[in-house]
Order: structure tokens, then C-alpha cells, then sequence
């Protein structure tokens, strides 16, 4: 699963004040169950998030490296969400060393960005046909448990 993170941004999909789903996408960094933003009010989903503190974000391997592109790996988790007025260090350090210190910089400078924490509640991972895990956050640990019931594939019935 953590290759999925190895991605630069992540989707995003929150709700509108009147109760639609947009869907976005950001630069993001991720420390431990936590997944961090560094988004401009100018965003609809900085209003979003700040209205409504649920979301869910999604991860994939971009198509050109898809197996198959009717099961690309992928992974989506259901978030809370919380504004952070004051970001821990080791976490401005990863967003730099991501994306660059001379980018985040010139975003510090901008007077419209604020930092969002989401934490994990749980999730979903893909990683082919019939290889799908539910995930549980446990402690401050991700678990994943094979979903074998209910779920899967199977050939239509022909009369």
C-alpha cells in the first residue's frame, strides 16, 4: 500500500454547503494516519473543509502504469478533518523535501494558505480484481483485512 503514497498529490472529495460532492486534488504529505494539505481559500474544498470536516481522498497509479485499467490499483480513505493553525516542523520538512522548499516557500508567502490534518478513520484498498482489503485504523497503525465475503467476482448465470 505505501507505494500508493509515493504519488505527489492525492484526490479530494468533500462536500459543498449545498450538500454536493466536489472532487479535487492536492499536494499532500502523510505521517503515520495522518495526511496533511496545504490548501489556498481561493479552493473549494478549503471551504469545504472547513464547513464540513469529512472527506474522503483517494490515491491511484496513473494510467499509463495500470495493468489493467478497469482495476487500477488504488487506495481511498474516509477522513475527519481538522484546520491546524500551527504545523508541526517534521511536517513542513516532508512537504519541502516532496515538493520542493522553494515551493513551499513561495506559498508561505501567500497570506491564503492554511494547513488541513485529516486522519484516517478507515479505508479501502484495490490492488487488482478480487484483491481488495478493507483498512482499519488500529492505534496509529493501518490494518488490512481481506474482504472474501459478499464481495468478488463471478461469471454471469446464462439460461
Amino acid at each position: 500500500m505505501e507505494y500508493l503514497f509515493e504519488q505527489q498529490s492525492m484526490m479530494i472529495s468533500s462536500l459543498s454547503a449545498d450538500g454536493f460532492p466536489e472532487i479535487s486534488y492536492a499536494p499532500f504529505v502523510k505521517d503515520g494516519i495522518n495526511i496533511y494539505f496545504y490548501l489556498s481559500a481561493a479552493a473549494n474544498h478549503y471551504v469545504n473543509l472547513s464547513e464540513n470536516p469529512k472527506c474522503s481522498v483517494m490515491s491511484l497509479v496513473d494510467e499509463k502504469d495500470a495493468k489493467n485499467i478497469f482495476a487500477r490499483n488504488r487506495v481511498s480513505f474516509k477522513c475527519n478533518v481538522e484546520k491546524v493553525d500551527v504545523i508541526a516542523e517534521n511536517i513542513e520538512a516532508i512537504y519541502e523535501e516532496r515538493h520542493g522548499k522553494a515551493n513551499y516557500q513561495h506559498l508561505k508567502q501567500m497570506h491564503d494558505f492554511s494547513w488541513f490534518k485529516l486522519t484516517v478513520q478507515s479505508g479501502r484498498l484495490v490492488e487488482g480484481f478480487g484483491k481488495a482489503f478493507d483498512i482499519a485504523v488500529v492505534g496509529d497503525q493501518m490494518e488490512l483485512i481481506p474482504i472474501t465475503k459478499g464481495h468478488g467476482h463471478a461469471a454471469k448465470k446464462t439460461a
